[in-house]
């Protein structure tokens, strides 16, 4: 049994690696996380050092977690600077620190993968691991109620309460039925809204990763990269990125480009 750290998930294959995986949110899967790292989206100069770890038996893979090397905590969506501060006024390096996520994304999902049985063992020897590695501690984000129910049962984990908030389908027919389950007032200004974008001029298309063309992926890394830029940030995701996810995922995908008059303006 030990406990494996990969430095890039080139180093082990797409089949053995999705086959943890517990559903088909794409954001887990082995060319998502590998079009990060090829596409320089994350890399150590930006502060993003791939560190996967692995948990093997007998050379068979039984638990994973994504994961990466930190020196700062940009991308995260989860403010630890106060613990960042009061690290640095104590005289305790609080970076480089380890951290199990999905880089620059807020999503929940699934962080800790395979049987339970194996994650155990891998939390387990996590804390002494990280030690000799010279890291001064873990952080595992928007994490799911099973992995919630695995990481209470261990004593060197503390507890982060967090709070998002999700719209979910309850069945509706369609959006007229979404809005009868509103009060009056919500009604009415939300067909307000729509009113106002319909009689605006606005066309919207919808396409699929492999329909988009090129110069089409340009327009959606420039909006992508203008949310930061009037932010004055840079932003995460290289223009590469967009391109390897269309090749390699492209059924995953889903943009919405809206037009005026025949001139591209917005994208989703």
């Amino acid at each position: 049994m030990s406990l494996l750290h990969l430095s890039s998930l080139a180093e082990i294959s797409a089949v053995e690696w999705d086959a943890l995986l517990p559903d088909d949110q794409p954001f887990l899967r082995h060319a998502f996380l590998l079009s990060l790292e090829e596409s320089g989206s994350v890399r150590p100069e930006n502060g993003w050092q791939t560190d996967h770890l692995l948990w093997r038996e007998n050379g068979t893979l039984r638990a994973a977690i994504p994961g990466y090397r930190k020196r700062h905590s940009r991308g995260e969506y989860v403010f630890d600077h106060a613990w960042a501060d009061a690290c640095q006024r104590a005289g305790i390096p609080y970076y480089p620190k380890w951290l199990g996520a999905i880089p620059f994304s807020p999503v929940t999902g699934a962080r800790l993968l395979g049987d339970e049985e194996a994650v155990l063992k891998l939390l387990s020897v996590l804390p002494d691991n990280l030690y000799q590695h010279g890291l001064s501690g873990a952080h595992i984000n928007f994490t799911t109620p099973f992995a919630n129910h695995i990481m209470q049962q261990q004593p060197d984990w503390l507890e982060r309460l967090g709070l998002q908030y999700h719209w979910h389908n309850k069945g509706y027919r369609d959006f007229q039925d979404f809005l009868d389950t509103l009060m009056s007032r919500k009604r009415k200004q939300l067909r307000k809204e729509r009113e106002q974008v319909m009689s605006s001029g606005f066309e919207f298309s919808w396409y699929r990763g492999d329909e988009l063309r090129e110069d089409q992926w340009d327009f959606v890394y420039t909006c992508y990269a203008n949310t930061y830029a009037v932010r004055g940030q840079r932003p995460y995701l290289t223009r590469h990125f967009f391109s390897l996810l269309a090749e390699r995922m492209p059924h995953s995908i889903r943009v919405v480009i809206s037009s005026l008059q025949g001139q591209p303006a917005a994208m989703a």
